[in-house]
């Protein structure tokens, strides 16, 4: 997509325009898509939001009974490239219907939807992106074959800091390390990853607006007791920042009554943030946070589930989380 003038017209330039990328064609991204547009009270003048699906342009012909749950609050207005939908919206004279939704049939592939969104993002033409569970292999599509969301956008901006964090309701966690075997985290780990890490989770500590500590986790079992079981922790923890707790010991660092004393709990692989998060959120509550873009990126925190694909079981609490932090985030009004 060529580059698009952000729009100047009173009626539209205010909006906050979100992207939703459905992920996966054949998994549950459309449906747990649709449900969560289907909770939220449609109103650009209340909450100056403006949603843009993007999805496969014969997603209607597969599921057409979300089409229908979406219609009962939306109007969708169905364009099949985002140029023509921001062209649209700055010709258009008046007043914008209430309701409007920009629903986007795409026939590019589902990684390309995240990657024209986020370089839409980048130039203005759109301010925030949520993002459906999207698989390794579809992303492994695009040129340089990354793996993952986070891969996507470490090479369109050409950084590798950047980092996976987890919102729930009672605890966050954000990953120094993220999709890489776990005998090469003690080795990429490394004193510049592990500042980049804290000063992430200091950013996010503030962006949730909270006071309390951040708490670092060790990576060897008791912490590394000192170095008689390994020597990372006495490497990277030797004088940590005055708000950092740490190192935690991994076995005991979730307990409940840890929840409470800290604000962003910092794991250093993958697995040793994810499975307590995702044991104790589950599908529930959880949203994904990227650290490190120059724009507000949130994502259901679960799979593409292709098992449950149109069998109208799909759980949709997580984009329903993630669309509403997104909201907060980049300040919607009446969230």
């Amino acid at each position: 997509m060529k580059r698009h003038r952000p729009s100047t017209k009173k009626t539209n330039a205010s909006l906050l325009k979100i992207a939703l990328t459905t992920g996966d064609r054949d998994g549950i991204g459309f449906e747990v898509t649709a449900k969560a547009l289907s909770k939220i009270k449609p109103s650009l003048k209340k909450n100056r939001c403006l949603f843009f699906i993007f999805r496969h342009r014969d997603q209607q012909k597969w599921q057409p009974q979300y089409f229908k749950l979406i219609d009962k609050s939306w109007l969708r207005l169905t364009f099949h490239s985002l140029e023509q939908a921001l062209d649209f919206l700055d010709l258009v004279e008046g007043k914008l219907p209430d309701n409007l939704l920009v629903d986007l049939a795409l026939t590019s592939h589902e990684a390309q939807w995240v990657l024209d969104a986020s370089k839409a993002c980048r130039d203005g033409n759109l301010d925030s992106l949520v993002t459906g569970p999207l698989s390794k292999s579809v992303t492994a599509k695009l040129p340089r074959k990354p793996l993952g969301h986070t891969g996507i956008f470490r090479d369109l901006f050409k950084k590798n800091q950047m980092f996976m964090a987890f919102v729930g309701r009672d605890f966050n966690v954000l990953l120094a390390t993220d999709h890489i075997p776990f005998s090469k985290v003690e080795a990429s780990l490394n004193a510049k990853t592990f500042s980049s890490a804290l000063k992430a989770a200091e950013d996010l500590r503030q962006l949730l607006n909270s006071k309390k500590n951040l708490a670092v986790l060790g990576l060897n079992p008791h912490s590394g007791e000192k170095g008689l079981l390994g020597k990372i922790e006495t490497r990277l923890f030797k004088k940590l920042p005055k708000n950092v707790d740490g190192p935690l010991v991994p076995d005991a660092a979730f307990l409940k009554k840890n929840w409470s004393r800290y604000s962003v709990f910092v794991c250093l692989y993958h697995d040793q943030g994810l499975i307590p998060f995702k044991m104790h959120h589950g599908q529930d509550s959880g949203v994904h946070l990227t650290m490190g873009l120059p724009f507000v990126r949130t994502s259901v925190d679960h799979g593409t589930a292709v098992e449950l694909f149109n069998k109208n079981l799909a759980n949709s609490a997580s984009m329903s989380e993630a669309i509403q932090l997104n909201m907060k985030l980049i300040g919607a009004k009446n969230v």
